[in-house]
C-alpha cells in the first residue's frame, strides 16, 4: 500500500503526460467537480483509461485534504490493510492513526462503531476530506470487503470517499445510485472526444487532417491508452498514419497475447474465443457460456478487459480485446463453434431478442427453430426483418426449407410485408399447383394448407387496394386439408394485422361493411382452426367497430366486450387490444371516467404479456389517445411525438401510430404541423374508416387557422364518404370544434351540406364536448390538479340562479334574457366545470367553492 496526501494546487486537470506536457481535460474536471456533492464516487474503467491521474490531478487543483490509499493484493489480509489505512491516515492526522491502530481491524459490531466514530469526533465539523481508495478492484478479501460494505451505508457529512477501480465494486452501490447518494464516472465518461483527440495531438506538435483524426478516433473508440500509443508512432514518423493505427493494434495485441491470454488456462482461453462469437455479453448468457462459475470467476479477473456493469447486469468486453479474440476463432473447433451459437440462440429466444436468435440460429444450421420464431411473427412483419429473413433463407439450402411445412405460408408472407404483393401470390399458385398434381400424402395436404391459408390472408390484406371481398374461400380450403392432415400444434398466432381499425374496407361504396363482416364471420372459424385460434374475436371486432362508427355505443359496447371475451380464450392480443381502445372511446363520449380508468388498467394488463410482441407500443399509443383526449399531452410516449411513425414498433402499426400522433398535434393545437403532417400521409391510407378520419381532421384543422373555404371543402369530401354508410363519430368525437365548424357552414348558403345532417352533428359534438369536459375535470380531481375555473359575472350569476332553484325561463326573466342565450350560458358554465347535467354542475361547483 502506498501512500501520499495531496496539498499541490495546479489549475487543470491532467491526463498522460508526454515529456514535460500534460493534456488539459477540463470537461472531466466538471464531471468530478459535480461528483464531490455525492458522498460517494466510484470511479470504473479498465486499463488505460487514465482513471488514477485525472482523479489525481483534479484533487490537486481543488484545495480540498485528501488520503490516498493505493490498494495491492497483499492488502487481502484484514491485519496489513488497516495498517497500511492507518498509516496514510497518519499524514492527515496523527491523533486518527493512534486511535485506528488501537482499534485494530474492526471485524465485529462493536469494533466497528468505535471505527466509525474516529472521523466524527476528530474531524472538524466544517472540514472537508477526500479518501481515495486507488485500485479497489484489487480486493477480493470477505471481510475487508465486509468492512467496506458497512462504511457505503453510514455516510459522513465531511467526508467524500472515492473508490478507482477497473470493476464495479459489488458494495451494494445500485441502492446508493438510487437514493442519490453516489456519482458514478465510467470508461464512457473518460473516452476521448474528437475534441480531445485533436487536441492530444496538437499538443504532440502532431498536424493530421479531420480524415486521420476521425479514422483514430474510430479505431480507438477513444480509448486514451490506444491514442498515447500512436501518438509515440506518429512522434517517430509523423508521415505515416496508417501505419502508426496498425502498430497501436499489434502492440495492444502483443501485449493481449503475452500478459492475458497466453498465461490464462486454455479452458478460459476458449470462453472468451466463445464470447467473440457473439454480440450480448449479459451475465446470464456468459454464465450459460462458461458453464462453470470457476472459470467465471477466472474470467472476472481479467478486468482490465473486462468490465462488469452492476447496473445493467451485463459485460463490457474492450473492442480491441475483441477484435484480438475473433483472430483466435480458429482454436474452435465447428461442433464447439456451433454449440456456443445454440446457446446463444436459445438465450435470445427465451429473452424476446428474436432477431438475435435467428441470426444464432442461422450460424448454427438450425433453420426449424428460425421458421418456428417467424411462425409466431405478426402476419404482416415489419419489412426491415422480412428482407433480412428472406436474406437467411436465400442463404439456405432450399432442399432444408422444403421440408419443412410452414416454410411454405412464410416466404409469401414474407414477400407481402416488403410490398412484393404480386410476387407473393404468383408463389403461392404455383405451390398450389405443384402440389395439387402430386400424390395425397400428408406432407403434400400441409403445404396446400399452408398455401391455401397464405393466399386467404394475402387477399384479406390486400381488400382495401383490390375491393375483392372473397379471402374466406381459400381459408375454408386451407381448413379442408388441414382436416386431413393437421401439422403439429405450434402454438397460437397471436398478431392479427389489424393496424388501426378491424375493417379492411376501403370504398364507400353502400353495403360494402356490412359484406366485409358477413365473409369475415365466415373465414374466422377456418383461421382459427387452421391458425390455432387466429382471428378469434376479429369478427365482433369489426360488427362493434362499425355500430361505433354509426353512432351505436351501446350496442357497439356489446360487440366489443364479446371479441374481449374471446381473443382473452386464444390469445388474441391485438383484437383484445382494440377492443379495449374501442371501450375507451365510448366511455369517453358517455363521460364515464371510472369506466375509462378500468380500461386502461385492463390494457396494462398485457404489458405483462410476453408473447404479446409489440405489447409497449400498443399501450403507448392508446395511452396518447386518452392524454390527447385530457390535454395531458407532455404524458405520452415520446417517441410518438416527432415525426410520422415509420417501423419502429414491433407490429405493422404505423397507421395506428399515426392516429395518435395526429391527436397529440391537435391536442396541443400545433395545426400548421399536423396539416403538412397530414398532406404526406392521405395518400398512404386505404382503408375507409381511416380516409374519413384524416379527411375530418383536416377540415377542423383547417378552420382553426381561419381557412373557412378549404375547411369547408374538406368537410364536404368527408361528409360524402360517410353518407353511405351513415358513419357519424368521426366528426363527433372533434366536440366543440366539430360544432363550431358544423355552425359555421349552416350559415354559408350552398355549403353543399344538408342542413339537417350539420344540425344533427352539432347537437351530437355539443354533447360530446361536454361529456368529454366532465372526463376533463375528474381526472384533475383524480390527480389533484388544480381546476382553475373562472367563470365570468353573468355566468356566476346564473349558476346562484341555477344552485336556487330557478327554471331556465325563471332565470331568464329575472335577468332579462332570452331562454336562448340562459341556455348558451349554462352549456358554457357545464363545460367549463365538466358537468353533464344540473346534479353535476352544482356539485363540481360546491367542490370548487365556486358556490
Amino acid at each position: 500500500m502506498n501512500t501520499t496526501k495531496s496539498n499541490i494546487y495546479h489549475r487543470a486537470l491532467t491526463v498522460f503526460p508526454e515529456g514535460s506536457a500534460y493534456l488539459e481535460r477540463p470537461r472531466i474536471g466538471q464531471l468530478l467537480e459535480k461528483a464531490l456533492n455525492y458522498p460517494y464516487i466510484t470511479v470504473s474503467a479498465g486499463l488505460g483509461f487514465g482513471k488514477t491521474q485525472a482523479v489525481y490531478a483534479f484533487l490537486q487543483s481543488a484545495g480540498t485534504p485528501v488520503v490516498w490509499v493505493t490498494l495491492s493484493a497483499r492488502d487481502n489480509d484484514c491485519a496489513r490493510f488497516w495498517d497500511g489505512f492507518a498509516r496514510t491516515v497518519e499524514t492527515y492526522s496523527r491523533k486518527m492513526a493512534s486511535r485506528m491502530d488501537a482499534i485494530g481491524f474492526p471485524g465485529t459490531d462493536e469494533l466497528y462503531a468505535k471505527a466509525i466514530a474516529i472521523p466524527e469526533e476528530e474531524l472538524p465539523p466544517n472540514q472537508k476530506c477526500v479518501i481515495v481508495f486507488d485500485d479497489f478492484h484489487m480486493i477480493s478479501d470477505p471481510s475487508v470487503l465486509r468492512f467496506f460494505k458497512r462504511i457505503i451505508q453510514t455516510p459522513f457529512p465531511n467526508i467524500n470517499l472515492v473508490l478507482i477501480t477497473r470493476a464495479d465494486p459489488a458494495l451494494g452501490t445500485v441502492s446508493l445510485l438510487s437514493k442519490g447518494l453516489l456519482a458514478n464516472i465510467n470508461e464512457d465518461d473518460l473516452r476521448f472526444t474528437e475534441d480531445e483527440t485533436a487536441q492530444y495531438f496538437r499538443l504532440l506538435d502532431i498536424s493530421l487532417s479531420p480524415e486521420s483524426l476521425a479514422n483514430i478516433h474510430g479505431d480507438t473508440a477513444g480509448w486514451p491508452f490506444a491514442i498515447s500509443l500512436i501518438g509515440r508512432s506518429l512522434k517517430k514518423d509523423p508521415s505515416n498514419e496508417r501505419n502508426a493505427r496498425t502498430a497501436m493494434k499489434l502492440n495492444i495485441f502483443q501485449m493481449i497475447e503475452e500478459e492475458v491470454f497466453s498465461v490464462a488456462p486454455e479452458a478460459l482461453q476458449k470462453l472468451l474465443v466463445r464470447l467473440s462469437l457473439i454480440d450480448r455479453f449479459s451475465s446470464s448468457l456468459v454464465s450459460i457460456l462458461a458453464g462453470d462459475e470457476a472459470l467465471l470467476g477466472a474470467m472476472n479477473k481479467i478486468n482490465s478487459l473486462i468490465h462488469y456493469d452492476i447496473y445493467l447486469h451485463t459485460y463490457m468486453i474492450h473492442h480491441l480485446f475483441l477484435d484480438y479474440l475473433r483472430q483466435k476463432q480458429g482454436m474452435l473447433s465447428e461442433e464447439e463453434k456451433q454449440e456456443a451459437y445454440s446457446k446463444a440462440a436459445r438465450w435470445c429466444d427465451e429473452n424476446d431478442y428474436k432477431m438475435d436468435a435467428i441470426s444464432y440460429y442461422e450460424k448454427a444450421g438450425d433453420y426449424k427453430a428460425i421458421i418456428r420464431i417467424v411462425y409466431h411473427f405478426p402476419i404482416q412483419v415489419p419489412s426491415d426483418q422480412a428482407l433480412r429473413v428472406l436474406d437467411i433463407y436465400a442463404r439456405a439450402p432450399s432442399e432444408m426449407l422444403e421440408a419443412i411445412v410452414p416454410y411454405h405460408l412464410q416466404h409469401a408472407r414474407l414477400l407481402m410485408s416488403i410490398g412484393r404483393y404480386d410476387d407473393a401470390i404468383a408463389e403461392i399458385n404455383a405451390r398450389i399447383e405443384k402440389y395439387s398434381a402430386l400424390p395425397p400424402c400428408d406432407f403434400n395436404n400441409q403445404v396446400l394448407c399452408g398455401a391455401y391459408e397464405a393466399l386467404g390472408i394475402t387477399s384479406y390484406l390486400m381488400l382495401p387496394l383490390t375491393d375483392r371481398c372473397d379471402f374466406d374461400a381459400p381459408l375454408e380450403k386451407a381448413d379442408y386439408y388441414y382436416r386431413l392432415s393437421p401439422y403439429p400444434e405450434s402454438g397460437p398466432v397471436t398478431s392479427v394485422s389489424i393496424d388501426a381499425w378491424a375493417s379492411k374496407v376501403g370504398t364507400a361504396r353502400s353495403g360494402a361493411m356490412e359484406e366485409y363482416i358477413a365473409v369475415l364471420s365466415r373465414a374466422v372459424p377456418h383461421a382459427m382452426n387452421v391458425l390455432n385460434g387466429f382471428m378469434f374475436g376479429l369478427d365482433d371486432l369489426a360488427q362493434g367497430e362499425l355500430l361505433f362508427y354509426k353512432g351505436d355505443p351501446k350496442n357497439a359496447g356489446k360487440f366489443f366486450m364479446q371479441a374481449v371475451h374471446k381473443a382473452e380464450e386464444r390469445s388474441q392480443y391485438e383484437i383484445r387490444n382494440r377492443a379495449l381502445f374501442y371501450l375507451m372511446r365510448i366511455a369517453a363520449a358517455q363521460g364515464d371516467f371510472s369506466k375509462i380508468q378500468d380500461v386502461l388498467q385492463k390494457l396494462g394488463e398485457q404489458l405483462e404479456m410476453r408473447e404479446y410482441l409489440p405489447r409497449f407500443a400498443t399501450f403507448d399509443i392508446v395511452s396518447a389517445w386518452y392524454y390527447s383526449l385530457i390535454g395531458q399531452t407532455g404524458l405520452a410516449a415520446k417517441w410518438l411525438v416527432g415525426g410520422a411513425v415509420q417501423n419502429e414498433i414491433s407490429s405493422f402499426n404505423t397507421d395506428f401510430g399515426n392516429c395518435a400522433k395526429m391527436r397529440l398535434y391537435y391536442a396541443d393545437r400545433r395545426h400548421h404541423e399536423l396539416l403538412s403532417l397530414i398532406n404526406s400521409y392521405e395518400g398512404r391510407s386505404t382503408v375507409l374508416f381511416g380516409k374519413l378520419e384524416l379527411r375530418t381532421l383536416k377540415a377542423v384543422c383547417e378552420y382553426q387557422i381561419k381557412d373557412r373555404a378549404a375547411a369547408f371543402a374538406s368537410l364536404r369530401e368527408a361528409y360524402d364518404m360517410a353518407l353511405s354508410n351513415a358513419l357519424i363519430m368521426p366528426f363527433v368525437e372533434f366536440g366543440k370544434d366539430m360544432r363550431t365548424l358544423t355552425a359555421a357552414m349552416m350559415r354559408e348558403d350552398g355549403c353543399g351540406v344538408p342542413r339537417e345532417w350539420l344540425e344533427m352533428i352539432n347537437r351530437k359534438s355539443a354533447t360530446y364536448a361536454k361529456r368529454l369536459s366532465n372526463i376533463v375535470f375528474e381526472y384533475k380531481r383524480a390527480n389533484n390538479i388544480d381546476n382553475d375555473v373562472q367563470l365570468s359575472p353573468r355566468e356566476m350569476e346564473i349558476l346562484r340562479d341555477l344552485y336556487n332553484g330557478l327554471t331556465r325561463s325563471e332565470i331568464a326573466a329575472s335577468h332579462n334574457l332570452s331562454v336562448n342565450t340562459v341556455k348558451l350560458v349554462l352549456n358554457t358554465v357545464y363545460a367549463k366545470l365538466g358537468a353533464d347535467n344540473v346534479a353535476d354542475v352544482i356539485r363540481n361547483a360546491l367542490d370548487l367553492k365556486l358556490l
